[in-house]
């Protein structure tokens, strides 16, 4: 049954690509963490300038933390591509209801940092098997924990000629100034990005949380980014960057950009393609009363 509700959506996206209709990514910004409210709406007019049309669901509140949750989801519906980027969430069911038939169609899927941690029911609740379930059965990798500091970012050995790599030209000072998150990867998933940081202090040490017990080396290397074919037969581009800073760097923007054509089944911008980094303005500080 999975396999015909993937073809059935494959068919039809393709049929619209052929007449000549834009792609149309819907972007689902669920957390004010890292600042997504920001940057996912720029990353949405950049890739309509590239060739897409696009819808951000972005409400003024934070929807990790307000019972209004996410209103105008029912767009998943017409999307041909679904980018998120959530924390956290506790949407109720008539919400929740257009994120998993969208999974379910077979339709891809874009996912950012947090979103490995989409959605956090209490215990018993019949939506908290999407706790867990959401990063590892729609992304790829539930989340475990985060280390400290700044990541510095490596291509994956063997993954230098994958289309998502098109254009981006890493040296040794590439970095994200996001902690590196550790995986729990899915068979079947292709890593094309490494990062290495390390845990508080460099020392080695085991930390407990809510996902379990981590013993942490003084430094380690785990995949930032990676491609699949999730659960329902989703193409599904993952990856742990996100940080605010990430997309003001030529690099990681035009990585990410890739990723989002690769998983529409588009065409990936050539390596001479203009690609927009971006600018983000430090918010003003009040002048002290004197």
């Amino acid at each position: 049954m999975i396999k015909k509700l993937f073809f059935l959506s494959f068919f039809a996206c393709a049929l619209s690509f052929l007449h000549g209709e834009k792609p149309h990514a819907v972007f689902v910004v669920g957390t004010h963490h890292y600042s997504p409210p920001k940057s996912m709406p720029m990353l949405a007019s950049e890739i309509e300038r590239l060739g897409f049309k696009t819808t951000v669901i972005n409400p003024e509140w934070d929807p990790e933390k307000d019972k209004r949750g996410l209103p105008g989801l029912e767009v998943l519906k017409k999307a041909d591509l679904a980018v998120f980027y959530t924390r956290f969430l506790k949407i109720d069911d008539q919400q929740l209801v257009h994120i998993t038939d969208y999974l379910r169609s077979g339709k891809p899927v874009v996912g950012f940092r947090t979103s490995t941690h989409g959605f956090n029911y209490p215990d018993e609740h019949p939506n908290q098997k999407w706790n867990d379930g959401f990063g590892r059965d729609a992304l790829g990798s539930p989340y475990r924990i985060h280390l400290s500091g700044p990541t510095r970012l490596k291509v994956e050995q063997g993954s230098e000629k994958h289309p998502i790599l098109t254009g981006v030209q890493p040296d040794d000072d590439w970095q994200s100034r996001g902690t590196l998150y550790l995986t729990k990867l899915e068979k079947g998933t292709t890593p094309l990005l490494l990062g290495t940081g390390h845990p508080k202090d460099k020392k080695p040490v085991v930390q407990t949380n809510q996902f379990g017990t981590h013993h942490l080396e003084p430094e380690m290397t785990d995949v930032v980014a990676w491609t699949w074919t999730n659960k329902w037969g989703g193409k599904t581009f993952s990856t742990t960057l996100g940080h605010l800073h990430d997309f003001t760097d030529p690099n990681s923007v035009r990585f990410i950009i890739n990723g989002i054509f690769w998983a529409a089944d588009q065409k990936v911008p050539s390596a001479d393609k203009n690609i927009n980094a971006f600018s983000f303005s430090s918010p003003k500080k009040k002048a002290k009363s004197k």
